[in-house]
C-alpha cells in the first residue's frame, strides 16, 4: 500500500462515518494534499530525536542508582557506628557488617562476633 493508498483509505473511512460524500477526484486530491502535509508535519511539530530521551532517561537512572549507593554507604556506615557502641569500642575500632548481618571487628586480626 502506498502513503497516497492510504491517506485515500483513512479519507474515505472518514467521510463515511461522518456522512460526508466525495467524489474519488476529490479524495484524490485530498490524499495527495494530506500526503504532503504529513512530510511537513515534522517542521510544525517538531519532536527530538529518540536518543535525546533515551539520554535523559539513562542520566535518571544513573542518578539513582547514585542517590541509592549513597544511602546504602550511610545506612552501613550508621549500623557499624550503632555496633561499636553497643561493643563498648572506641570510635576508630573498625566493624564491618557484611551478609546476613555477620559483624567483624577488625583490630590487626579480623574476628567474627556472634
Amino acid at each position: 500500500m502506498s502513503d497516497i493508498e492510504y491517506w485515500k483509505e483513512c479519507l474515505e473511512t472518514e467521510a463515511e462515518e461522518c456522512g460526508l460524500e466525495m467524489t474519488s477526484e476529490q479524495v484524490d486530491s485530498m490524499a495527495a494534499g494530506v500526503s504532503s502535509w504529513h512530510e511537513n508535519y515534522g517542521m510544525s511539530f517538531p519532536q527530538p530525536p529518540a536518543s535525546d530521551r533515551i539520554s535523559v532517561i539513562e542520566g535518571e537512572w544513573q542518578a539513582k542508582v547514585a542517590r541509592l549507593e549513597g544511602e546504602l554507604e550511610t545506612y552501613q556506615r550508621d549500623a557499624e557506628t550503632a555496633v561499636k557502641e553497643a561493643l563498648g569500642r572506641h570510635h576508630g575500632d573498625m566493624v564491618r557488617i557484611g551478609k546476613n548481618g555477620e559483624v567483624r571487628l577488625i583490630d590487626g586480626r579480623s574476628d567474627r562476633i556472634q
